[in-house]
């Protein structure tokens, strides 16, 4: 009588079934640099308290200093160029949270590359536009990131986008002072 090897073919294809996960698990899997970045970002984002500032091309100057204590409390003033505290407010909700927004948008990049405590990625402009006007879409979009202690403390993005005729660059700053107890040294 003759058996058919069963234990040697349940072996080979679980070993098989394995292999192939592996390789597809490190095919998908984040890069270390990228991991860099997404850890700093969730770190930064469930500290107790995080103080910043935000400037853009579009503030033309302006400062718009935070405060924003967890869960949902953001204090804010907007500091104009000439010194003068033009508005100051304060929010609860979800619109207190928005201010951690750039935060939670360098989750969904990936391909940094690495440069000292910077961290870079650029991808095509017409990756932020919806589909049915990628096509007349040009240029780049960049963002820098710094990490300290663990955190993510400053996210600088650089959009440089041409439409047709309509050529578009702006610039804006998310720069961290102080995370929890995490203060800023330079």
């Amino acid at each position: 009588m003759r058996r058919f090897p069963l234990a040697f073919v349940l072996v080979g294809v679980m070993s098989l079934l394995a292999a192939g996960g592996a390789v597809l698990g490190a095919s998908q899997a984040p890069t270390g640099v990228d991991l860099a970045v997404h850890n700093g970002a969730g770190e930064t984002l469930q500290a107790n308290q995080v103080v910043g500032a935000y400037t853009s091309s579009q503030l033309s100057g302006s400062v718009i200093s935070f405060t924003f204590t967890a869960p949902d409390h953001l204090t804010e003033k907007l500091v104009s160029t000439s010194g003068k505290v033009e508005k100051r407010q304060k929010v609860t909700g979800s619109r207190a949270t928005e201010v951690l927004a750039p935060l939670r948008a360098l989750l969904s990049l990936s391909a940094f590359s690495a440069h000292g405590a910077y961290f870079d990625n650029t991808q095509p402009a017409r990756n932020l536009v919806s589909p049915s006007q990628r096509a007349g879409v040009s240029g780049t979009f960049t963002t820098r990131v710094q990490l300290q202690g663990g955190y993510v403390v400053d996210i600088f993005d650089h959009v440089d986008v041409k439409e047709g005729t309509h050529h578009i660059t702006e610039t804006a700053d998310y720069r961290l002072s102080r995370v929890d107890a995490w203060t800023r040294t330079r």
